[in-house]
């Protein structure tokens, strides 16, 4: 057994293995959607292979034309399309308002999204020619083979052990919305640079690593965590640095501007064009009519809650669950990465829980069981919680891939399904076919 580790662990450290393990997760997810709605819904990969994407009236149509063909293109893929294809073009500028006036007045205007995704979207269109969605999807693939390369990479080895590595990785694709790596969603672009940034920060490439924030920044808000994370694990480093010259401060100071570089090149756009550089949470306010109070968070409306907790997806039960995994193991999923990279993961996780929690609390913390996949350190503490506890780790794997395939997938790929209720819950959907089997 002694003369085997050695040759284990070089092969599961070896570049072909770690693309193989990569391949294969992506596979799996494309595998289980594509199940799934193939079952319960008897959806194709791609309902209309011969006919892409389009707005045939850009200054009125709200969302492109079969924006949906492929079971990877739900809910906010319409939103990253629609950018993709029209761009801002129907937003008035600010020397068209009038008073009273908003950019995004018209519905056609999707400022309350973030357009990186969609201007990345556009430049492999041009390039390779493909239909919108299977250029997004592209990149969303791209994006997460990356991601899921650098998790087994030597920084993040040396800092939890090869065993505690592969483990974190099984239980982050294996997560209630690990699927979330395969879709037309910003997820896997802002995965892959928030660990970038960590596995560079590792590495002391502070520069690149900076460079790699900084792009998540632009991502989605909850890239803004990493720029942030970023920050203060510098902070740390220099603090903890001696001596510390004044030119390592102003080095430093610059490094933690570029971690923002990406956020405020869009807020400069955003306040050059539509005179508001915080024109995305206006909108996004105006568009979903909500208000977000921190001291709902803590005195939370009881009918909203009861419905996160027993309505699909289950957001409430994923986000409790998130919050436990993380107090019993962030301990020992941390303990063998420095102070600064400690700092880094401590700082990316509060940031996002907490701007999660504080943007969904009026929708009964809906889409947090989604948020909570791009939370890495979570499933560092989860591996740490539940590495000696097999019987533990088996019973949540279990509820877990459950949960994954018969409540989340589901209910992402059957969106606008009008029997999606039905065929989503679990109970209702087998106790149907069993009564359907017994009239048989």
């Amino acid at each position: 057994m002694i003369a085997l580790r050695p040759i284990v662990t070089r092969v599961a450290m070896s570049l072909p293995f770690r693309a193989a393990v990569a391949v294969a997760f992506l596979f799996f997810h494309i595998t289980m959607v594509t199940r799934l709605a193939r079952d319960r819904f008897e959806y194709k990969f791609n309902a209309d292979p011969d006919h892409a994407p389009l707005l045939r009236h850009p200054e009125s149509d709200p969302k492109p034309e079969r924006w949906d063909r492929l079971i990877v293109s739900r809910w906010d893929a319409q939103h990253y399309e629609a950018i993709a294809l029209r761009g801002y073009t129907t937003c008035k500028d600010k020397s068209q308002l009038q008073s009273g006036e908003h950019p995004d007045d018209e519905r056609t205007c999707e400022l309350d999204f973030y357009p990186t995704y969609p201007w990345l979207g556009i430049a492999v269109m041009k390039v390779t020619h493909l239909p919108v969605d299977y250029a997004l999807f592209g990149i969303s693939l791209v994006a997460s083979f990356l991601f899921l390369l650098m998790w087994t990479s030597r920084p993040m080895v040396d800092g939890m052990g090869l065993g505690m590595t592969y483990l974190s990785l099984l239980l982050l694709n294996l997560f209630d919305t690990g699927f979330s790596l395969v879709m037309v969603q910003t997820e896997p672009c802002v995965m892959a640079l928030t660990l970038a940034a960590f596995v560079c920060l590792r590495k002391r490439w502070l520069l690149v690593g900076a460079l790699a924030a900084g792009a998540a920044t632009s991502i989605r808000i909850s890239g803004v965590c990493t720029g942030l994370a970023f920050c203060v694990a510098i902070l740390v480093l220099t603090l903890r640095e001696h001596p510390r010259p004044r030119w390592v401060w102003a080095w430093r100071a610059v490094l933690m501007a570029v971690a923002g570089w990406g956020i405020l090149l869009l807020m400069a756009y955003y306040w050059r064009r539509f005179g508001d550089p915080l024109i995305y949470s206006h909108s996004h306010e105006r568009q979903f009519h909500h208000h977000p109070d921190l001291m709902k968070i803590f005195i939370p409306d009881g009918r909203l809650l009861m419905q996160s907790i027993w309505a699909e997806p289950n957001d409430g039960v994923i986000l409790a669950a998130g919050l436990f995994w993380f107090a019993l193991g962030h301990r020992k999923g941390f303990i063998g990465f420095p102070v600064e990279a400690q700092a880094y993961l401590y700082a990316l996780f509060f940031t996002i829980v907490g701007i999660s929690m504080y943007g969904s609390v009026d929708f009964a913390y809906g889409g947090n069981s989604r948020y909570l996949v791009t939370v890495l350190p979570l499933f560092l503490a989860m591996a740490g919680a539940m590495r000696r506890r097999p019987v533990v780790l088996a019973l949540w794997l279990f509820m877990s891939v459950m949960h994954y395939y018969h409540g989340s997938i589901c209910f992402y790929v059957g969106q606008d399904h009008p029997d999606r209720l039905h065929r989503c819950s679990f109970a209702r959907y087998f106790r149907s076919e069993a009564l359907q089997d017994g009239r048989e």
